[in-house]
């Protein structure tokens, strides 16, 4: 019961984080909106919920920092990979001039391109305290039942 209460509540946070992050004006690949996922394990009493997602996610919250190896080499292999998010953000911006930038300085966030909060106007305190009104009676007959059970042993 927990369980399924936990995936309902975690699918439905994917789907506004995808929601939030199209808002946003972040889509370029989609990426991100097809790896994000919430998985739920039980172990005995304990109920977990993790969604997962790329590492751009996290990017795309926080910014970046520089890379450690600056190099020209760099540059090229970044600019290589940003050359197909230009295509799909269809944005009129030299991929490796962007490279160079981001290797060097890397990508403060927020900024004029992302106000940043992709995650957190979603997954936040008021976020926890609604999933825990959901399950409040459940969790509470769920330990009632546990503490009656090492009674009776």
């Amino acid at each position: 019961m927990i369980a399924e209460k936990v995936k309902e509540y975690g699918d439905k946070a994917v789907k506004d984080l995808i929601d939030n992050y199209n808002k946003l004006g972040l889509r370029a690949s989609g990426k991100y909106a097809k790896e994000l996922k919430s998985v739920v394990t039980t172990s005995g009493t304990k109920t977990n919920l993790k969604i997962t997602g790329p590492i751009e996610a996290y990017f795309m919250e926080h910014g970046r920092g520089p890379n450690r190896e600056q190099s020209h080499q760099a540059v090229k292999n970044l600019g290589w990979y940003l050359q197909q998010w230009v295509a799909d953000k269809g944005i009129d911006v030299n991929p490796y001039a962007a490279a160079h930038k981001i290797v060097y300085h890397g990508i403060n966030v927020p900024n004029p391109h992302n106000p940043g909060s992709v995650i957190s106007d979603i997954i936040n305190d008021n976020w926890f305290a609604e999933l825990n009104k959901i399950l409040g009676m459940d969790v509470i007959t769920r330990i009632e039942s546990d503490v009656l059970k090492q009674f009776k042993s």
